[in-house]
């Protein structure tokens, strides 16, 4: 028998076997990935075929090496394939993962084929070279991927590629008695939803409602008429005393944009501020 090949032809055969069955799994998901992962895996399992039939040709176990021996061996196998295979996803797992799956494959290997019949110098020899350039190898990949970064990709079948929602920018805006709004001034950026947040700390009723120059002449004059009650625009939030009210809005065009409270006597009492509208940052 020829433990070394032995090992390498079950190492191929098993690896063959991972990224066939992981391409036909993920292969609505990562596109071209999937045809040279399959293509890979085919490949190599048929040099692994072609190894085990020199190493050794008839293979009869024992219950023991199959229910006991056999864990060890599949675990280091999963290991050692699973982590070639996800290394460009997570290199910082892979990087021991595939190290220890070889190592168990190489010892259960061993307990199960090569026990009595490999002298124990080879033995020693083959592991110690083996498992130094599999090592050496998992790290220069670390480092590698570490720098020009992965094709990472999301296991979640639902969905084709993972997707990362930016928080929404939030402006605090408080009020009181002092009727004023602060900040009296600040700024957004056009085309993006900005949450609104008024606080009331004061002992009566305030709201904000902003817009152009135009739209809060119109609002004001609304306000005004005596016979315009329960009023409620989109561009307005409102709070009771001691509470908060929020409001998603996305300024469409850059610009100057005037707030204000149109509660009675607020607006005269100096009630009022400037939203400054950007262009998007390039």
């Amino acid at each position: 028998m020829n433990f070394p090949l032995s090992h390498i032809s079950s190492l191929c055969k098993y690896t063959g076997i991972s990224f066939t069955a992981g391409a036909i799994t993920h292969g609505f998901f990562s596109g071209e990935r999937a045809i040279w992962t399959a293509a890979f895996g085919i490949a190599i399992y048929l040099v692994g075929g072609v190894l085990e039939k020199f190493a050794h040709p008839d293979k009869a176990h024992s219950w023991t090496d199959i229910l006991a021996i056999g864990i060890v061996a599949s675990i280091g196998l999963g290991f050692f394939t699973g982590g070639l295979q996800h290394f460009p996803d997570s290199p910082a797992r892979s990087s021991w993962v595939v190290p220890v799956g070889f190592v168990m494959s190489f010892l259960a290997m061993y307990w199960m084929d090569g026990k009595g019949k490999v002298r124990m110098k080879s033995l020693l020899t083959y592991g110690a070279i083996s498992t130094a350039i599999v090592v050496a190898a998992s790290f220069y990949a670390l480092a590698y991927f570490n720098e020009h970064g992965g094709d990472s990709h999301s296991h979640d079948h639902a969905a084709a590629t993972e997707i990362t929602i930016a928080p929404i920018k939030e402006v605090r805006i408080e009020v009181d008695d002092n009727m004023r709004f602060v900040p009296s001034q600040w700024e957004a950026q056009a085309g993006e939803p900005i949450r609104i947040i008024l606080v009331n700390k004061g002992k009566v009723d305030h709201e904000l409602v902003f817009g152009n120059e135009k739209e809060i002449i119109a609002h004001a004059k609304e306000m005004a008429n005596p016979n315009s009650k329960a009023h409620q625009h989109t561009n307005e939030i409102s709070a009771k005393p001691g509470q908060q009210a929020e409001l998603v809005w996305t300024f469409k065009e850059p610009g100057q944009y005037a707030m204000a409270c149109f509660e009675p006597g607020h607006y005269e009492a100096g009630m009022k501020g400037v939203i400054n509208v950007v262009g998007h940052k390039h």
